[in-house]
């Protein structure tokens, strides 16, 4: 069944809160890796096209006699900090780090990192917010009662176009560019340098 779930990969968009390294075992003791990313409008668009197509497909899932109840989609509008829309959408995307199948046994799974030209990567020790991703992920309808039919975006593969590690998102991911002002010691120490490096190749 597997095999006939619909795949999507997304275009580049930045990460948010991801765990892509080691799974979030907050909610889940089993851990669960995940990444949510964020994407202009225009981008979006196809992308939620296809989601409500699936979820349409869902909703064929809902027994006979019961309400024709949807659960919320796996994206939502992107609000800054006075509640209003930033003009982008974030999709959310999980994978289960441990699955236990019917026979008893448990699987270990973790999600494909690849790098910007397709290379497999085996040593990435940490991927943080601001990183600039593609995402591969199968689209999962569902039904469950409570909640209704709706679709999951069952995360599969990550392409890294754009690794931020340890110092988290820059000043770009925030909308910020470079100005006239205030420069950091340690910022005015590196421009130094490489003024004095560029005078050594004349």
């Amino acid at each position: 069944m597997a095999n006939d779930f619909q795949n999507m990969v997304t275009p580049p968009g930045v990460a948010v809160y991801p765990h892509l390294t080691t799974p979030d075992t907050k909610f889940d003791a089993n851990g669960v890796y995940k990444v949510s990313l964020s994407l202009t409008e225009e981008e979006a668009a196809p992308l939620i096209e296809r989601v409500e197509q699936v979820q349409e497909e869902a909703t064929g899932m809902i027994p006979p006699g019961k309400r024709q109840k949807l659960s919320d989609p796996p994206y939502y509008d992107e609000m800054d900090d006075q509640g209003q829309p930033t003009g982008r959408v974030i999709f959310k995307f999980k994978m289960k780090a441990k699955v236990n199948t019917k026979d008893g046994r448990t699987l270990e799974m973790s999600p494909k990192l690849f790098d910007a030209e397709g290379t497999l990567m085996t040593d990435v020790e940490s991927i943080w917010g601001g990183s600039v991703l593609r995402i591969s992920a199968d689209l999962i309808p569902f039904y469950v009662a409570a909640v209704g039919a709706g679709v999951s975006l069952r995360l599969k593969a990550v392409q890294i176009i754009d690794l931020k590690t340890g110092g988290g998102a820059g000043a770009e991911s925030y909308g910020f560019e470079a100005t006239k002002g205030y420069v950091a010691p340690q910022a005015e120490e590196l421009v130094e340098a490489e003024f004095a490096a560029d005078a050594e190749d004349f």
